[in-house]
Parts: structure tokens; C-alpha cells; sequence
């Protein structure tokens, strides 16, 4: 077990009242030449802890791809916005962890809240808006037990007082 980490969650990360948890290891490639993770590698593990988060669910990248054309047909996942802001810098070698919840849902849209901290320490923060799009590119709802997953996952965070 890593310092820092406790018994949090396993490698691929736990859901704990409405709050997904994730770890994330800084690796050298992370990091520009004064071993600093480049501003824009905190995309990449805000989308690794999202991506995480849906795995093995109705949510699931895969799951949406391969809908049959009597369910709508293929959904793609795009990010619609993001906006970062950086508290502190994390370094190669660091542990961190990726959370991330439901902030608001829509019927097109669902907007997350997620956040990397080092310890008690907050590295990084974002707002995420994610949408479906069909083959064509246009906007989709999300699909019902899609939607209602969503709905779930907002109450148990909110319900916790996140």
C-alpha cells in the first residue's frame, strides 16, 4: 500500500458514497523537463478517472458503441467543456487520486465534478460537461438506464454532502 493511499480502493479504483476514488501514479513522461506534470497531462487523468469510473456499466464506452439500430444506434462520448484550475504542483514519483462525481444531470448532458489531491493536499480541479453524440455528430440523449445510472450516482454523492 502506497503512503498516502490507505485502504481507499484497489488499482482500478472504488466508489464510495456517490464519490468515485481513483490512484494515479506521476511517471516521468507526465512531466515537463523540471519534473513537473505538464499542465495538459491533468486532462488525461481527469478523462482516466471518468473513463474508469464507467467501466462494466451501462455507462460504458463499449456498452454505448455497440447499441443496435432498434436501440438508437452507436452513442459516442465527447467532452462538451472543461475548465481546470491548478492549486499545486505534483512531481514524478508522486501518488495521487483522481475523484470524481455527478454534479448535474440533463437529459443530453451530465456535468462532473472532479478533483486530484496528494494526500489531504487539492492538486488540481475540474468541471466536466459530457455528451453523447450518434454517427452522425449531433447530440443524443442519454439512453434511459444510462440516464437513470447517472441520476443514482448524483444522489449518493449529494445525499453524503458532498
Amino acid at each position: 500500500m502506497t503512503e498516502g493511499q490507505g485502504d481507499l480502493y484497489p488499482a482500478d479504483g472504488r466508489w464510495i458514497e456517490g464519490v468515485f476514488h481513483y490512484p494515479i501514479r506521476v511517471y516521468y513522461e507526465d512531466t515537463d523537463l523540471g519534473g513537473m506534470v505538464y499542465h495538459g497531462r491533468y486532462v488525461s487523468y481527469f478523462e482516466r478517472v471518468r473513463t474508469e469510473s464507467i467501466r462494466g456499466t451501462v455507462l460504458d464506452v463499449d456498452s454505448l458503441m455497440e447499441r443496435g439500430a432498434a436501440d438508437g444506434g452507436p452513442l459516442i462520448y465527447v467532452v462538451r467543456g472543461i475548465n481546470i484550475t491548478y492549486h499545486a504542483q505534483a512531481r514524478v514519483g508522486d501518488v495521487l487520486t483522481g475523484h470524481s462525481m455527478v454534479a448535474r444531470v440533463r437529459a443530453a448532458a451530465v456535468e462532473a465534478r472532479q478533483w486530484i489531491t496528494r494526500g489531504d493536499m487539492m492538486v488540481a480541479e475540474a468541471d466536466v460537461v459530457v455528451a453523447v453524440v450518434g454517427e452522425d455528430g449531433r447530440p443524443r440523449r442519454w439512453p434511459k438506464p444510462a440516464h437513470a445510472l447517472w441520476r443514482d450516482w448524483y444522489e449518493k454523492a449529494h445525499a453524503s454532502g458532498e
